[in-house]
């Protein structure tokens, strides 16, 4: 059974299991008529289908969970300043809800949440939210030297965008059309299983019925 199948995706391989199993036996019995042989086929069609739908979802999720980890800190105590005694003790989000790690800075011993967010979603915000800083920052500057600070910093920050923003977008739209076909596919299988269960309680009824008649 494919690794990647969700629950319910599991009770259906385990229906259509039993239901070919019958099938086949009840055919070669000459209980059932050879057009069984095409529900089999049916049946086997939308389970590769559902298979393969199984597989994809998983490569998008494992893919998210990468992205999620992409953005790393480099963090260090807003008091001491030192990197080597922080150590990550859990999550934050603030009020315009992004997510930033927490730290303790076990020289100092104190905690603080880290001035970034720690995923590329709300990163992306963040960097959005610092361009428009730093443009305001540069339209209200007088000083030939902040002027070109800030303009350096602007250049950095868009560029940084630039490379997070294709991947991200990209990721996106991949795990929208996932949601979508994910919702489609909990209806399918929720019909089909249906289906099969009905076909089972026609082939057991079949079968307990020659059983008593004795034929």
């Amino acid at each position: 059974m494919n690794k990647n199948f969700k629950q319910n995706e599991r009770e259906l391989v385990n229906v259509v299991s039993y239901f070919k199993r019958q099938s086949k036996k009840l055919i070669g019995e000459g209980k059932l008529g050879e057009e069984h042989r095409q529900i089999e086929e049916t049946v086997d069609r939308f389970v590769e289908q559902m298979s393969s739908h199984a597989d994809l979802r998983a490569s998008i999720l494992e893919r998210r969970k990468q992205l999620n980890s992409i953005v790393k800190d480099d963090v260090v105590c807003p008091r001491c300043h030192t990197k080597d005694m922080v150590k990550l003790v859990g999550t934050e989000k603030n009020d315009k809800g992004w997510r930033s790690n927490r730290y303790k800075c076990r020289k100092c011993n104190v905690q603080f949440t880290w001035k970034t967010p720690n995923n590329p979603w709300d990163l992306m915000a963040y960097i959005h939210e610092t361009l428009q800083t730093l443009q305001q920052q540069l339209e209200n500057s007088t000083s030939e030297e902040d002027r070109a600070s800030l303009i350096t910093s602007l250049n950095s920050t868009r560029d940084q965008l630039e490379k997070i923003m294709p991947v991200i977008s990209s990721h996106d739209q991949d795990y929208k059309e996932l949601l979508e076909r994910d919702t489609e596919m909990e209806k399918l299988i929720h019909e089909f299983k249906n289906s099969l269960l009905i076909e089972k309680i026609k082939m057991d009824t079949w079968e307990n019925r020659k059983k008593n008649t004795g034929k």
